[in-house]
């Protein structure tokens, strides 16, 4: 049986209740964050706990009483469900009031945590690479905030799968913003990596952030600017980034009527250079 805890409690998840008016269900109030471990190491955990605070202060949600104590926290679920390599996954909702659009919780907000095994570099995308299709991003404007109000994403990407896609990319006036759940990363014919910029318009993604550095440590050029529809058409290499994908290669992309394909010798290399940083 999963251990979970909630709200002060390491408790069994089918003992897990958290109340119907609680504003993460009744408005979709919620920020959350997903790490991985590796060898029981969970990587990047400091940023994640940064972008967790800029989250939740930027969305006006209290931060939990175990703020302070979210680090132990973290590996004490992972010891409790005695996983090694895997993810750990952080939600917290501003609790529950009368649903009323501007009620204050009276009360702590509401804090879970939970994990899980994932396959990491093993996945058939991390392999194989994916099939993406790129789509208009009809996202709100503050995609920095790592929300759980998802249900964007979640249409996008189901309507990927439908159509025989992976996953989905979108873009709005300026180009490329990012994946339904990672950064997007073009190699130009001539090696240097380009991505878009930090903004409201994109989530400053952790693992994103760190590649960056290794490939710069690595002696490449990294330019951060949006990724146009032409850019696209000429680009050598495009692959995604997240802390599930890791580094994820696209082999094919469809916009519009387009089908594009790319190689992948640039993007295997910073598998590599990234595999060797988990480890």
């Amino acid at each position: 049986m999963k251990v979970v805890f909630l709200n002060g409690r390491f408790i069994n998840e089918d003992e897990a209740m958290i109340s119907p008016f609680d504003r993460g269900f009744t408005f979709g109030e919620g920020i959350y964050e997903v790490c991985i471990s590796v060898d029981g190491k969970i990587v990047d955990l400091e940023d994640h706990l940064a972008r967790l605070d800029h989250s939740l202060e930027a969305a006006g949600i209290n931060p939990p009483p175990e703020r302070s104590m979210l680090s132990g926290l973290m590996h004490d679920i992972l010891a409790r469900n005695s996983i090694e390599n895997g993810f750990v996954y952080i939600q917290v909702t501003p609790g529950k009031t009368p649903r009323n659009f501007v009620a204050l919780p009276a009360e702590r907000s509401t804090l879970l945590i939970s994990t899980g095994p994932a396959q990491l570099e093993g996945s058939k995308a991390f392999k194989n690479g994916m099939r993406v299709q790129v789509l208009p991003d009809i996202r709100w404007k503050r995609r920095d905030i790592k929300t759980t109000m998802l249900m964007p994403q979640v249409m996008a990407k189901r309507a990927a799968l439908n159509a025989g896609f992976d996953d989905v990319i979108f873009y709005d006036d300026l180009g490329i913003t990012e994946g339904s759940s990672s950064n997007v990363f073009m190699v130009t014919a001539d090696g240097a990596l380009v991505t878009r910029p930090v903004s409201h318009q994109i989530l400053s993604g952790c693992t994103r952030n760190t590649l960056i550095e290794l490939a710069i440590l690595n002696g490449m050029t990294v330019i951060e600017r949006p990724i146009s529809h032409d850019d696209l058409s000429n680009a050598k290499e495009i692959f995604l980034t997240s802390s599930t994908y890791l580094v994820v290669p696209v082999v094919e992309l469809e916009f519009g009527e387009k089908a594009i394909t790319y190689s992948c010798n640039e993007t295997k290399k910073l598998q590599g250079i990234y595999i060797k940083y988990l480890h």
